[in-house]
């Protein structure tokens, strides 16, 4: 258990790239992370910040839910433990909740012919989010997908330019996901902007045919990036049988640390977008310096848990150190 005196910083320190493999819903798995050096982000204004170099920090970010999946942001740095490759760390740096960090979405929209049906309240379902959850400081982009990637609107904190980029789309062709999944990631990660949380929207069916990627450098990307994939799965549900597009969204989105979320009709879409939207203003922010840490590209298993086992923690599992 933490001790007091460690939690009362307010500062929000983020890995630049920082990767690791998943908890489960909203934290980030790990796979691959470019722990140093960090950055610590100071607010110095409503929407400004200031950026202070760190060394070998790693920085978790990360939400609690019930056995109902209801958020619970209201805990204290008392109430978690924390293990990093089966030690406690050195230091804990900063303890926060609900972080206010500026925000990076990719939205990654399928727009192959297997969509087609669904594809128009998944546009309204877009646009209604991005009107909701963009503040000033906070950036988007707007990716489709078919046999090619096409970046309909780069980082951008204009809502009306990405809603006209989602209205701009149209349906056809085969299906790259893992390629688009790849293009995102690699995009949010080399964003200049660092100091921010980072979060990729995948909707789509599943169902892949024409990436030159496969599954695994689609989820070590996102890992690069330190992006944890929220899926919003087209597929309409079976009783009988689990659909291969469905296992794919399903490995894609646990393993960064992301969560899929049923998105085969109308309401469903909505529903989806909005328990995104709930997770992103849930968050903890949780940064320490690691004990006995090598630089030496080791995998480092990361073990957050909360004292209460009626409450689970979603996040990463764990990171790769980086190399000198």
């Amino acid at each position: 258990m933490f001790s007091q005196s460690h939690w009362s910083v307010r500062v929000a320190l983020l890995l630049i790239g920082a990767c690791l493999p998943v908890c489960s819903g909203w934290g980030q798995s790990t796979a691959s992370a470019e722990t140093n050096p960090a950055m610590s982000a100071f607010e110095t204004a409503p929407g400004e910040y200031l950026f202070r170099k760190q060394v070998n920090e790693v920085s978790l970010l990360f939400t609690v839910v019930d056995h109902k999946g209801k958020f619970i942001s209201d805990l204290k740095l008392n109430d978690f433990q924390l293990l990093d490759d089966r030690h406690s760390p050195e230091q804990i740096h900063t303890f926060q909740q609900e972080s206010n960090l500026p925000l990076r979405v990719a939205l990654v929209i399928d727009v192959s012919g297997s969509v087609t049906s669904r594809f128009y309240y998944e546009q309204e379902a877009a646009n209604e989010f991005f009107k909701k959850v963009m503040r000033p400081q906070d950036k988007a982009m707007v990716v489709g997908f078919n046999g090619k990637i096409q970046l309909q609107q780069d980082l951008t904190s204009d809502v009306a330019a990405l809603q006209r980029a989602v209205k701009q789309l149209k349906v056809d062709g085969d299906t790259a996901l893992y390629d688009a999944v790849v293009f995102a990631a690699d995009r949010l990660r080399v964003d200049s902007e660092n100091g921010t949380r980072r979060v990729i929207i995948l909707i789509s069916d599943g169902e892949n045919n024409s990436s030159h990627a496969i599954m695994t450098e689609a989820q070590q990307a996102a890992l690069r990036a330190g992006t944890p994939i929220y899926a919003l799965s087209t597929n309409q549900p079976r009783s009988n049988a689990y659909p291969k597009g469905e296992a794919i969204m399903e490995l894609l989105s646990r393993y960064t640390g992301g969560e899929i979320l049923p998105a085969h009709e109308k309401q469903a879409v909505a529903s989806a977008f909005h328990k995104v939207e709930k997770a992103l203003r849930s968050q903890y922010v949780l940064s320490y310096k690691p004990a006995n840490f090598q630089p030496d590209g080791h995998y480092r298993a990361v073990a957050l848990s909360v004292n209460d086992p009626h409450l689970k923690v979603e996040c990463r599992h764990g990171y790769y150190a980086p190399r000198n």
